[in-house]
C-alpha cells in the first residue's frame, strides 16, 4: 500500500513538473509571436507618421514629444519599443524587480487650439 502511494505520489508531481514546462515553453512561443508582431507593426506607424498632415488641429504623437512645460513623453514608437525590450528582457532571462508604476496621463493627441 506504501508503494502505490508513492508511486502516485511521484507521478503526480511529474505531470505537475511537466505541465510547468510545457507552460514555460508555449509562454516563450507566445511571447516571440508578441515581439514578431511588434516589428511588423513598427514600418506601418513610421509610414503612418508620414503621412499625417502637420497642418491638423489634432496631431497624433507617433514619437516623443515636449509638452508646455518642456517635459518629453513618449509617442506610440518608443512605446512599442519599450514594450519589445520588456519581453525581450523577459526572454533573456533577466531578473526584474516589482515596482509601482505611474499612472498613464495624457493621450497621443494632442489639441490646437482653433484660430478663429
Amino acid at each position: 500500500m506504501k508503494i502505490k502511494l508513492i508511486v502516485i505520489t511521484l507521478l503526480s508531481f511529474s505531470l505537475i513538473f511537466l505541465n510547468a514546462q510545457a507552460s514555460e515553453r508555449q509562454e516563450r512561443i507566445y511571447l516571440i509571436q508578441i515581439i514578431n508582431q511588434l516589428n511588423a507593426i513598427k514600418p506601418l506607424v513610421i509610414a503612418a507618421s508620414l503621412q499625417q498632415p502637420k497642418t491638423n488641429r489634432i496631431q497624433f504623437h507617433y514619437s516623443h514629444y515636449l509638452d508646455k512645460n518642456h517635459k518629453r513623453h513618449n509617442g506610440l514608437a518608443e512605446d512599442l519599443n519599450q514594450i519589445e525590450m520588456s519581453i525581450q528582457n523577459k526572454l533573456n532571462g533577466i531578473p526584474t524587480e516589482p515596482s509601482v508604476l505611474p499612472l498613464i496621463k495624457g493621450d497621443y493627441i494632442i489639441h490646437s487650439k482653433s484660430q478663429n
